[in-house]
């Protein structure tokens, strides 16, 4: 799930269907729509043979359903503030319903409503400060986007595609800094086996926070191993994330230099993903990996 396909793929009727244009997503209220984040996990999880995710080639492509694993719009340090900027596209020639689900940092979001818009037919959607404008919410969560039927139940025919950023104007200049985050699966990492994320860096240069997204119905703890080619010796901390929620912390101080991260959950039998990011000190430029199982 990547905008590159918005770029790429030949059958694609956005990609000729004339300039982009800013739109706003169309929210819906009905009676009928009162489905929860924790509903909507469940769900997508069932209709993925019985929650077992299958090994596949992974490639780049669309789906009904989609996560963001980390956005926000939320105060930072020394003067800055980040807000997340995406982009959602409706590949399908028809209107496509869809639900997105704020899962918000430290709570358990399993009872969160879940909030319902309409997209036009083969239609990308520009969302400026999505989380603030769109959502109407605040602080740093991830987010769950499904396509969805009128009445609210999940649809498998939805084709959608998305992308998103985190920013902020950078202190002391005219520019900005940012992190990308692509779309993921929903079903993205699969019970306790280890997930790796690559090309981290923290020293006295550059800093590295880990996020974590578990989409159980439990809290769960993660081991997180740090394995650096700096002098600071192989470290191992924990980092407990509420059901249904998020957490993103920064690794214990040390001097790691060049470094992997190595997850490995408490629990085996749900869904969960994670990812590391990696920020230089004085530009504050950044940047992020997906964490992946082998």
């Amino acid at each position: 799930m990547r905008l590159s396909r918005l770029l790429l793929a030949a059958s694609c009727v956005v990609a000729t269907s004339g300039p982009l244009a800013a739109q706003s997503l169309r929210p819906v209220q009905s009676p009928e729509l009162h489905g929860t984040i924790g509903g909507a996990i469940d769900e997508l999880a069932g209709k993925r043979a019985g929650g077992v995710r299958t090994k596949v080639v992974n490639i780049d492509t669309t789906n009904d359903a989609f996560l963001f694993p980390s956005a926000g719009s939320v105060q930072g340090a020394g003067g800055t503030y980040f807000r997340s900027d995406a982009m959602i596209v409706n590949h399908r020639t028809t209107t496509q319903r869809i639900s997105v689900g704020w899962i918000a940092q430290g709570v358990n979001n399993s009872a969160r409503p879940l909030q319902y818009f309409d997209l036009n037919a083969a239609t990308p959607y520009v969302l400026q400060d999505f989380i603030n404008q769109s959502l109407h919410q605040t602080g740093l969560g991830a987010v769950l986007v499904s396509g969805v039927t009128s009445t609210g139940n999940t649809d498998s025919s939805a084709t959608l595609d998305g992308f998103s950023r985190i920013w902020t104007n950078q202190p002391n200049a005219s520019g900005t800094v940012s992190l990308a985050f692509p779309s993921m699966a929903v079903l993205d990492l699969l019970g306790n086996s280890f997930a790796y994320a690559l090309g981290m860096r923290h020293d006295t240069g550059y800093r590295c926070n880990v996020g974590i997204v578990n989409l159980d119905s439990a809290a769960h703890t993660w081991t997180v191993t740090i394995n650096g080619d700096g002098p600071s010796p192989i470290t191992n901390f924990n980092v407990t994330v509420d059901a249904v929620s998020m957490k993103q912390v920064a690794v214990p101080a040390g001097n790691y230099g060049n470094l992997l991260l190595a997850l490995q959950p408490n629990a085996t039998g749900f869904f969960w993903s994670a990812y590391g990011a990696s920020v230089d000190n004085i530009t504050g430029d950044g940047w992020v990996s997906h964490a992946s199982q082998p």
